[in-house]
């Protein structure tokens, strides 16, 4: 029913899930927004939450439908006996939540907004709406879907179709997750539980043929013949008792996990895998919005292929909720579908969970770059779901690798405050150095001295930087002010001798001193004076020298002094107060390629749309560069950095940029460093020998030019850590695997951290093992099975069934002949 009323209220009416979704209207099909509210088995929706009087819809006899295959924009459908109601959420997990919502009330479930899609767990179907090539018909009513093109409803995980006015009629059988979800169909014996077969019925492939009596299987006129889910076993209807009752599991059978091997999840969210044959199962984690919204298509196809539990989708929950319910396997394998990024995301929760000694990692490119998937030997793109099993099985086959990873530790200078904080301190230092000169007592200028130490102390602790301004001013200071006061405390305890006369005790003449005269003690005060007038002056210079450092040269000798006190200093500091950034699996720019990773990814961020697939994202990509061509943002970066490997300082050229590669393989397949063999000054690239490579970017062109040639002038160095220091007031742009941010001055120091379990195509290997299987089937000759008189005549052509009647009434006269010979 549809109608208008307002919404009733109650103590215990809370509403389910409320918020604003996109209706599409009936009239020229536009979209306006309208604020939904689902309570108990009804949704209402208004112009927003303020409206008194909504519009009704009872939910008791309604399904819940994705509207399209790809389903770029979120869409989904709720139909009822009376109506359809077409919705679009902002995101696919905004609409996986609201889908979840719906199908929780109509079984009078309480509806969690979790990770966890619990509609695997309880045998309902996912439906999406979509159109059929060839006749196919509807597995509840039994009758054709009208039409070529007439919208039926899929299951995304069985393929049980039906129209859409009998989805809700529609049984709670779709494919099986657990052990729990078999119900009376297990198969029990003296080995244990054994798993069953799984059919459905009908819309078989035109090539379909029976695995019992090898004829074709399927019709266009009804619904016939079975499909096991699991195998892909078919059969006919007539045949499907002589097949065996347990399933074999198919090709895929290494990377399934049964249903009859999870028993539940426990308490503390793992799984609870009791079968011997889960040995090393296979985690699927596809990003459903990588590659122009083609996750989806694979996260449907994996599902047809594999038990749907062990498939999810990293926009909707992340990869924790996988990677924790797979924790207690002693070993498993997981299968990244999406970009870099993808990859990096997970890597990093197997950081937090520590399962890298558990995990081996696959990568599916469906990203734009692609690097790492490229350098691991799955290729730079996969966009085809009909591969999928090919996919698997070279999984099945694959060999493992360790793949480097490295931290980037950042620490962040605060330039802003410094010189501030340094004229005030240069102006307390000359005060204090004038009250000492004015001063004729010797008390003054020890508790001036004592005075100005302990600010000095104070202010380290708040800016270590300070110190470099004075230190050596204030050890002059002190040697010059120790003096003063041994040389006073002597004249004190000086005896008065008089001139020509003899002390009375000679033997003690060492520690007696003889009387200075006033003139002494006052050219020693003049000299001493002199001395601190000229601190002063050399205090004035230094304060003069930093306000105006930028416009002043420094001596060489001076330059050297500060740049060995800045370096321990930040030395000191750094490790200190460093942070780890993020980790680098791929590799680290900064400048250039950093600059424009970061206009990309804040057009993306404006415009998501323009930026929706890989040929559009390639476009925006060398519209950028072009512009840097031009503009040359950052030329004579070496200005502005200083770059050491594994200590040593590095002279570099003029540049626009830098790269630190850990993968051979850049910014969508450059071979950046310039080739894969070793030569007389370099070792070959590679990503587990804890080794990185250095290379400056000269511009545009030049990484243009790369993906064509390779360049190897811009090589710099191989070393095992990176140190980059970035000079000056204003931040740099920076980049880690495609992720860019501006990078305040300070230090990025890039460290080895840990390592990571890679499965890595060995396409010799595949080489190898399919010339042995070639030899092996064209060694072994099939037998001709033995066939009984009825069935010979049906398996020989026309041709053979002649000879073999001609040779049947020669062998009658033969035989009659001998007879009559014999008689």
């Amino acid at each position: 029913m549809w109608k208008k009323c307002p919404i009733p209220s109650g103590p215990g009416d809370k509403p389910v899930k409320e918020g604003l979704l996109l209706k599409q209207t009936s009239s020229f099909q536009r979209w306006k927004r309208r604020y939904f509210k689902l309570r108990g088995r009804t949704l209402y929706y208004a112009k927003d939450s303020k409206s008194l009087i909504f519009d009704e819809v009872d939910l008791s006899d309604a399904s819940v439908a994705e509207t399209s295959t790809k389903n770029i924009n979120n869409s989904f459908t709720v139909i009822t006996p009376f109506r359809k109601l077409m919705l679009c959420a902002e995101s696919r997990k905004e609409m996986e939540d609201w889908i979840s919502a719906l199908k929780s009330v109509q079984k009078w479930e309480t509806y969690e907004a979790s990770q966890f899609n619990m509609e695997h767990f309880s045998g309902m179907h996912n439906w999406y709406a979509c159109s059929h090539a060839r006749p196919t018909f509807c597995n509840v009513c039994r009758e054709a879907l009208p039409g070529v093109t007439s919208h039926g409803l899929s299951c995304e995980v069985c393929k049980f179709k039906a129209h859409k006015r009998c989805a809700i009629r529609s049984t709670n059988n779709c494919k099986w997750t657990t052990l729990a979800s078999i119900g009376n169909d297990i198969i029990e014996d003296e080995d244990g539980v054994s798993m069953p077969h799984q059919w459905l019925e009908g819309n078989l492939p035109v090539s379909a043929k029976c695995v019992v009596c090898d004829r074709n299987c399927g019709s266009v006129r009804r619904l016939q013949d079975w499909r096991c889910l699991w195998c892909k076993a078919i059969v006919h209807n007539s045949c499907k008792e002589q097949l065996g009752k347990v399933c074999p599991l198919g090709q895929c059978k290494v990377s399934i996990i049964p249903p009859t091997a999870l028993n539940s999840i426990d308490s503390d969210g793992f799984w609870k895998a009791t079968s011997p044959s889960c040995s090393s199962p296979l985690l699927v984690l596809a990003n459903s919005k990588s590659g122009d919204n083609q996750g989806v298509k694979f996260l449907r196809r994996f599902k047809q292929l594999l038990n749907p539990a062990q498939v999810f989708d990293l926009m909707n929950g992340g990869p924790q909720l996988g990677l924790r319910l797979f924790q207690k396997f002693e070993t498993f394998r997981t299968l990244v579908c999406g970009g870099d990024g993808s990859v990096g995301w997970v890597l990093s929760e197997l950081d937090k969970l520590s399962l890298h000694k558990q995990c081996q990692l696959g990568v599916l490119p469906l990203g734009t770059g692609n690097d790492l998937a490229r350098v691991l030997g799955w290729g730079g793109l996969c966009d085809d779901d009909a591969q999928l099993l090919q996919i698997l099985e070279k999984l099945e086959r694959a060999t493992t690798k360790m793949l480097d990873r490295w931290s980037v530790m950042t620490f962040e200078v605060p330039t802003k405050q410094t010189p501030v904080q340094i004229t005030q301190y240069a102006d307390s230092v000359a005060t204090h150095l004038t009250k000492i000169l004015d001063s004729d007592k010797h008390s003054d200028i020890i508790s001036s001295f004592i005075e100005e130490s302990d600010k000095k102390s104070c202010s380290k602790k708040n800016c270590l930087d300070l110190c470099l301004v004075c230190l050596s001013q204030c050890a002059m200071l002190n040697e010059k002010l120790d003096s003063l006061v041994k040389a006073l405390s002597e004249d004190a305890n000086a005896q008065l001798v008089p001139s020509g006369s003899i002390s009375p005790d000679e033997s003690n003449s060492d520690q007696s001193r003889p009387f200075r005269s006033r003139e002494q003690l006052m050219l020693r005060a003049n000299s001493l004076k002199k001395a601190l007038r000229q601190i002063i002056d050399q205090a004035e210079k230094d304060k003069t020298t930093v306000l105006h450092s930028n416009n002043c040269e420094m001596t060489t000798r001076s330059k050297l002094a500060k740049e060995k006190n800045m370096k321990s200093l930040h030395t000191l500091m750094f490790h200190r107060q460093c942070t780890e950034k993020c980790v680098m699996n791929n590799y680290f720019g900064i400048g250039l390629d950093a600059k424009i990773s970061l206009e990309f990814n804040n057009k993306r961020d404006v415009h998501p749309k323009k930026c929706s697939s890989r040929t559009k994202n390639m476009m925006w990509y060398g519209v950028l560069g072009t512009k840097e061509l031009v503009q040359k943002t950052y030329k004579n970066l070496e200005q502005r950095v200083q770059l050491e490997c594994d200590g040593v300082p590095m002279s570099l050229p003029s540049l626009q940029g830098l790269a630190v590669l850990n993968i051979p393989s850049y910014a969508g397949g450059i071979n950046f460093w310039g080739g894969t063999k070793e030569n007389n000054n370099f070792g070959a690239p590679s990503f587990d020998d804890k080794k990185l490579e250095v290379v400056a970017v000269f511009g545009s062109m030049q990484m243009a030019m790369s993906r064509v040639i390779n360049l190897q002038h811009h090589r710099i160095t191989q070393c095992r850590q990176v140190k980059i220091t970035i000079l000056g007031d204003e931040g740099v742009p920076v980049q880690v695997d495609g992720e860019a941010w501006i990078q305040p001055p300070g230090i990025v120091q890039i460290v080895h951290k840990n390592r990571a379990q890679m499965l890595t195509r060995d396409r010799a290997f595949e080489s190898t093992l399919k010339s042995w299987e070639d030899k092996r089937k064209g060694d072994s000759r099939p037998a001709r099975p033995r066939l009984n008189s009825q069935q010979s005549m049906e398996y020989l052509s026309e041709e053979e069934c002649a000879q073999v009647q001609q040779l049947g009434l020669v062998a009658d006269t033969l035989i009659n002949r001998c007879v009559y010979v014999c008689l």
